[in-house]
């Protein structure tokens, strides 16, 4: 009785001990730990910014969808319309058609103790609906953001996409990733036994800030024109990739970066690795004829030369390091003028006339017109292309610069370097962001860059009037365009080979400005790799005059109205 005595006084001391604990001196302790079970941390996603064209048609945007989320603990209640108890399996059944599913699959993800489990992501306004109807208890939805792109592959290229998780995968998606996503919130609030928030309860909320979006200086209707035609093209001469550049040139605004193959950022996967991302940026090659026209601008500029100016040209020559060169076809000896020379697009004459030029000379017009230069607009992977300095040039690149082979550049290059001439000699920045979009619509303008001489006015209406010819009377005559005068050169060069050195196949190219009186746009068209028919003239240049066509019309640009005066293309 002693012993029983002792032990039953020692655990009413404990119990009285706990309870004085619980209430004089845990209660804030215990109170915070009740508190924290009944909260919920729910996140506040942001919603990424968009893109538009310049126009304000929506070119990435987003969509809302639900992931639909359980409390398994609330599931395991759900009774049928006659109070029958029948639980996660009973929800499993109930759910598996709005979901399209099998009810086994639901069941390990209905059935358990967890507060919470997701069960599906991507699920629609409409399927939310069916399944809320089902009043099952602890089911609710998280409503999140995918990216979607209504136009399609419309500048996909260039748009990049986003992956599942939301994360920017490729081009301006994840350039402009960090201001486009934004910053996610959080809402905390406190819920029943039943997991809905208790209306008096804490409940604290974190704003998500949404993402700021872009506005691009790409017309969407000559985007699409350019990407259905140089995919034709393509397809056509059986090339590996195509692309197409229109730049305004009074400003240096990119209208249209179109290429072949293109990317729908709604379905990335359909395509290869290779072609999700833009070879307008990405894309080196060696811009072979058509930079003849910056030694012929070069030539002038140092006043070596003019158009007039007489030479014979000879079907071989031979450089003062014994190098020799042919002209891609023999013939005789010549009587060409220097407009001639870049007509024929002569090689022997252009080394002819441009062996005036320094080595120094040549490596910095080169420059100035835009090449060994990285790229003004923030591309992933863009390049600036390769143009090594003059003390590395060896015997024959020295001279192979001049005709556009031994450097490489891109399309983006070539196509500033013809702008620059049809801008009087003013190189303009280029751009493809015009704008940047808040969340309540706003667009603030991008500033806008300014120029840069590379060549006096003169020299450029010169060069304008060389190229003119060339398309009137010359290799370029595919380039016309019905009721505009068109300047621009031809281009075909070997290409490069990916792996082990030497060339394989060639690139095909044309590179011109329209109207030739009032310069408003640059345009180039570049084929790589094209295994049916491979010169500029053929293969490039018919492309040229439709695209280039379609966007005069478009923008309303007045058809030519004066006549060329152009320089001669021979003499006696």
């Amino acid at each position: 009785m002693r012993w029983l005595i002792v032990a039953t006084a020692a655990i009413f001391v404990m119990i009285t001990g706990q309870l004085v604990a619980i209430q004089g001196m845990d209660t804030m302790s215990l109170a915070q730990q009740a508190l924290d079970s009944r909260l919920v941390t729910k996140p506040l996603p942001a919603s990424r910014g968009v893109i538009t064209a310049a126009d304000g048609t929506v070119l990435a945007d987003n969509a809302m969808r639900y992931r639909l989320v359980v409390d398994q603990q609330n599931v395991a209640r759900f009774k049928d319309d006659s109070g029958n108890l029948i639980g996660a399996w009973g929800a499993a059944e109930a759910m598996a058609g709005p979901l399209d599913t099998e009810p086994g699959l639901l069941l390990p993800k209905l059935a358990g103790d967890k507060l919470w489990n997701p069960v599906a992501d991507g699920v629609t306004a409409e399927v939310w609906h069916e399944i809320d109807e089902l009043d099952i208890p602890g089911v609710s939805v998280e409503e999140y953001a995918i990216r979607s792109y209504p136009a399609g592959a419309v500048g996909g290229n260039l748009l990049g996409f986003v992956g599942s998780d939301g994360q920017a995968l490729a081009g301006l998606e994840l350039e402009y990733g960090e201001s486009l996503q934004g910053r996610d919130g959080e809402q905390q609030y406190e819920r029943g036994l039943s997991g809905d928030m208790i209306p008096l309860g804490d409940n604290n909320v974190t704003p998500a800030q949404n993402g700021t979006g872009l506005q691009l200086t790409i017309d969407p209707t000559i985007q699409y024109y350019a990407q259905q035609a140089i995919a034709d093209q393509v397809k056509k001469h059986d090339a590996e990739w195509g692309s197409i550049v229109i730049e305004d040139v009074g400003t240096g605004r990119i209208i249209t970066a179109a290429e072949a193959p293109s990317v729908d950022p709604n379905n990335p996967g359909a395509v290869d690795a290779e072609d999700r991302g833009s070879r307008i940026f990405t894309g080196m090659f060696e811009p072979g004829s058509t930079a003849k026209m910056i030694t012929a601008a070069a030539l002038i500029e140092e006043g070596l030369v003019t158009p007039e100016t007489e030479f014979i040209v000879p079907d071989t020559w031979k450089a003062p390091n014994d190098e020799e060169f042919r002209d891609s076809s023999t013939h005789d000896d010549q009587k060409l003028t220097f407009a001639g020379i870049l007509m024929n697009s002569s090689n022997t004459g252009t080394l002819l006339a441009g062996d005036e030029l320094s080595l120094q000379q040549r490596y910095d017009y080169l420059r100035a017109f835009g090449f060994g230069q990285d790229s003004e607009i923030p591309f992933p992977g863009a390049t600036g292309g390769i143009l090594h300095p003059y003390q590395e040039w060896d015997g024959r690149t020295k001279y192979t610069v001049m005709f556009g082979q031994g450097m490489s550049g891109t399309a983006l290059q070539t196509t500033s370097a013809f702008a620059t001439i049809a801008n009087g000699g003013v190189r303009m920045p280029q751009q493809l962001v015009s704008g940047m979009i808040d969340d309540s619509g706003k667009v603030t303008p991008a500033p806008n860059g300014s120029g840069t001489r590379v060549v006096s006015e003169d020299t450029a209406a010169q060069v304008m009037s060389m190229l003119e010819a060339t398309v009137v009377e010359g290799t370029g005559g595919s380039a016309a365009i019905p009721g505009y005068r068109v300047g621009g050169k031809t281009g075909t060069s070997q290409a490069p080979a990916d792996e082990g050195g030497g060339y394989d196949g060639y690139t095909a190219s044309f590179v011109g400005v329209a109207p030739a009186e009032d310069p408003k746009l640059a345009v180039s068209v570049t084929l790589q790799r094209p295994r049916k028919g491979y010169y500029g003239g053929s293969a490039a240049a018919p492309v040229f005059s439709d695209v280039t066509g379609f966007a005069l019309r478009h923008l309303r640009v007045p058809p030519s109205t004066a006549k060329p005066t152009l320089p001669p293309e021979k003499w006696k």
